[in-house]
């Protein structure tokens, strides 16, 4: 028996590829979402054969609004929309879940030979804690760790899944694209939501041996911008220290502390 918390993105699913896909009301942005409504429930369906007895979606992308609910596995719940708390793409996440699963996650921003790659909103150069810089996988695996959760699998391109063997001790990942350029190769769909589901599989039948990601406070969060006015704005923070033009930099004992400052300032 087990409690399973699935983060989705979109940017990271199957034959994704363009900014236009990825939003609005384009017939590419309706068929994507449906792509990936289906790997979600490839994730679903293996954690459930390795034995899951309850599992919540969180749609993480964009409007928050993009899973189709009714073509969503029954025996999940759904979290849509924004609550606008610090949770972000881990809102519904606490210390009664046993595992996380990523679904359709994306390198981070100015990685070579990634699909859309992106931290946050766009407006982020790079993200650091500590030093060690993040993707929005890292960023919302120390999430998880705040409640002892770890993350046990991602899917998305190639790029977001070597990122995560290098961030983590263990995980278990599924790459359904690699990156050429702006470009991509992409698997079928369904040979992407049958590896998903097998590697969701193999992640939960060793779900005992992940540990969550944890980094020891005190915690530095550095945060570099691509515009001097978003650094600008964050500096206005209580707290936050402007290092230069467009990096700024906050420290805390209290990691919730740090997922207030980003929740203001990403």
């Amino acid at each position: 028996m087990s409690k399973i918390f699935i983060s989705v993105d979109l940017e990271g699913i199957t034959g994704v590829i363009n900014w236009d896909e990825t939003a609005g009301n384009s017939p590419d942005y309706q068929y994507f979402r449906k792509l990936m409504t289906h790997e979600t429930n490839a994730a679903i369906e293996g954690a459930l054969k390795a034995g899951a007895t309850d599992i919540i979606v969180r749609d993480a992308h964009g409007t928050a609004r993009n899973i189709i609910p009714d073509l969503l596995h029954k025996k999940s719940k759904l979290i849509r929309e924004w609550s606008t708390g610090p949770y972000g793409m881990m809102e519904g996440i606490d210390d009664s879940f046993d595992a996380v699963l990523c679904v359709g996650y994306h390198a981070k921003a100015n990685t070579k030979n990634a699909t859309l790659k992106h931290t946050m909103s766009g407006a982020i150069f790079d993200l650091k804690m500590n030093g060690e810089s993040l993707p929005e996988l890292g960023w919302n695996a120390l999430i998880a760790a705040h409640h002892d959760v770890p993350i046990i699998f991602v899917s998305g391109d190639q790029a977001i899944c070597d990122q995560g063997k290098r961030l983590f001790e263990n995980i278990e990942v599924v790459a359904v694209k690699e990156g050429i350029g702006k470009a991509s190769i992409n698997l079928h769909p369904a040979a992407s939501q049958g590896l998903i589901f097998k590697g969701v599989q193999k992640a939960m039948d060793n779900i005992h041996t992940y540990k969550p990601f944890k980094i020891k406070p005190p915690y530095r969060m550095e945060i570099s911008y691509k515009n001097e006015d978003r650094a600008y704005k964050a500096s206005w923070y209580p707290g936050t220290e402007r290092i230069n033009e467009v990096t700024v930099a906050f420290e805390a004992s209290d990691f919730l502390e740090c997922m207030r400052f980003f929740s203001f300032n990403h």
